[in-house]
């Protein structure tokens, strides 16, 4: 997946870029922005799967650049980064359907597991396109119900119960340990 790093703290994006391996989740820096002008201009050019960003920044804040790009890119995920512990802030931010809401100084088990949520919820979005279109929208339903019971036991790391297993044969999907769906 291809990230892209947003925050007027320069400081900031170097840490999020150099110190996170992003390799593990097969993602990869795009891009960074020092502004919320910069960072929708690239988000346009670059079209990235996830996105982390500040909400207080010159030019256009996050907030707004989140409900700038919503209607183009709906399958985007946000995770926000911010000094800011205001709590219209994390609810405008949950309006708009950010898929975390961090606070600085985050510690790397957060950003981690921000990262590994936003990857699993671009798995499911991607599958269930993929499932729409090979078993008809009446099976879809179950079959997209028993990957999204699998991410949740992956990320939480709970072992697979039996009707996931039933479900995988059924469906004839295979998930292998990096969670790539296979038919």
């Amino acid at each position: 997946y291809k990230a892209l790093l947003v925050d007027d703290e320069p400081i900031i994006v170097e840490g999020l870029s150099r110190s996170i391996p992003w390799e593990r989740w097969n993602c990869r820096v795009v891009a960074t922005a020092n502004d919320g002008t910069e960072g929708k201009n690239l988000i346009e050019k670059e079209r990235p799967d996830i996105v982390f960003m500040d909400i207080c920044m010159p030019e256009m804040n996050g907030l707004q650049m989140i409900a700038a790009l919503n209607s183009q890119f709906p399958d985007l995920e946000v995770s926000v980064l911010t000094g800011y512990r205001d709590f219209e802030y994390a609810k405008e931010a949950i309006r708009l359907g950010v898929t975390r809401f961090l606070l600085k100084p985050s510690n790397m088990d957060e950003l981690e597991e921000a990262i590994e949520c936003m990857c699993a919820n671009l798995n499911l979005a991607h599958f269930s396109r993929v499932f729409k279109n090979r078993l008809g929208y009446r099976r879809t339903n179950t079959a997209i119900r028993c990957l999204e019971n699998r991410s949740k036991s992956t990320i939480i790391r709970k072992k697979y119960d039996s009707a996931e297993e039933k479900c995988e044969k059924k469906y004839a999907i295979y998930i292998d340990s990096r969670d790539c769906f296979r038919f």
